[in-house]
């Protein structure tokens, strides 16, 4: 790692890639990184609101999107906020999916 703290998107890519180097980070940043993370998945699950409010006629299958990604951003903007920090790694850090790239 450098001696700088990696981005936001960098820190996103991280998730996946490397499980260690989130972990060294500072706990200020992964709860930055755990709340960009949330807002993405917030703004991913509005998608099929937003088309539902423009008029487009949406297959039931879109609403699972809604139904999986809200409670996903939810639990990550309250956890960035309120949560230990525990609790915040263990929402960033998913060690089955550290690709190890």
């Amino acid at each position: 790692m450098q001696d700088s703290e990696p981005g936001l998107l960098e820190g996103f890519i991280l998730c996946l890639r490397d499980s260690e180097a989130i972990l060294i980070q500072t706990s200020q940043w992964k709860r930055n990184l755990l709340f960009f993370s949330s807002g993405v998945c917030l703004e991913i699950a509005a998608l099929p609101v937003l088309a539902d409010w423009l008029g487009y006629d949406l297959i039931w299958l879109f609403w699972l999107i809604t139904s999986f990604f809200l409670p996903l951003g939810l639990v990550g903007m309250y956890a960035s906020k309120f949560g230990n920090d525990r609790f915040v790694e263990r929402l960033l850090v998913i060690p089955k999916l550290d690709l190890k790239i």
